[in-house]
């Protein structure tokens, strides 16, 4: 009896070690099944991408990833102000070439561009004037506790174009300014040169939409509530669109 006894257990413990066994060799062995080329139709779900990291890495086909050359391009703001001391306007301009981005390009029969982010250091803003910059940033744009504004585009139809041709485009998407986002479209002129593409991007913001007045100081100097905001971008295809998280 008790070496019936006996051998009951052993059993008992050989299952739950062979048990144990066959359990860690799943946890280290996940399916890989589930990893998925992107497509267009699921665009808005990078984690569907061929990749091993938060970047998107589209397999070969129509869809190609591009990342924005930062050297060669540039964001900027123009606004129109009006000095006490003066009879006409004047338009004051800022820019920064603090600007990243990604995003993939369909090249299929009905052409679209998806994933889109780009993201401006408005810091880094620049006039002709230091004093405005100072002011435009401290108090009304306030870059130090917002220093980004954030442009997201999902997915996007594109015109039929072919290498070289410049074709143009309504861009909607989302804007993130001083912790508001809203929807916003761009006004977007570019065109494909073997692997870059180039391209100029213009809308038009209200300031009040983004939780901040127009500047006005002490009547000396007010600004019109209108800001055109412009992205002159150079992208350069890549085997990834790289995450700007």
């Amino acid at each position: 009896m008790r070496r019936t006894l006996s051998a009951v257990l052993a059993s008992i413990t050989l299952l739950i070690v062979l048990a144990a066994c066959g359990g860690n060799e799943n946890t280290a062995n996940p399916s890989t099944s589930a990893a998925a080329s992107p497509t267009v139709g699921n665009a808005a779900s990078p984690a569907a991408s061929s990749t091993t990291s938060a970047n998107i890495c589209p397999p070969a086909g129509n869809v190609k990833a591009f990342n924005v050359v930062s050297d060669r391009s540039e964001a900027s703001y123009k606004v129109q102000e009006q000095f006490l001391s003066r009879d006409l306007p004047n338009d004051a301009i800022g820019k920064t070439k603090k600007i990243q981005g990604s995003f993939l390009l369909d090249t299929g029969q009905q052409p679209r561009l998806v994933n889109m982010k780009i993201t401006v250091d408005l810091s880094t803003l620049t006039s002709d004037q230091e004093r405005r910059d100072r002011a435009i940033q401290n108090k009304w744009l306030e870059s130090d506790k917002y220093p980004n504004a954030i442009f997201v585009a999902k997915d996007v139809k594109l015109p039929a174009f072919s290498q070289g041709q410049t074709i143009t485009f309504d861009l909607p998407g989302q804007m993130t300014v001083h912790d508001v986002t809203r929807p916003e479209t761009f006004k977007v002129s570019a065109k494909m040169d073997g692997d870059t593409i180039s391209g100029t991007a213009t809308s038009s913001l209200l300031m009040k939409n983004y939780g901040f007045d127009a500047p006005d100081i002490a009547g000396l100097l007010t600004v019109k509530d209108g800001v055109t905001v412009t992205f002159n971008l150079v992208a350069q295809k890549g085997d990834c669109a790289q995450s700007l998280s």
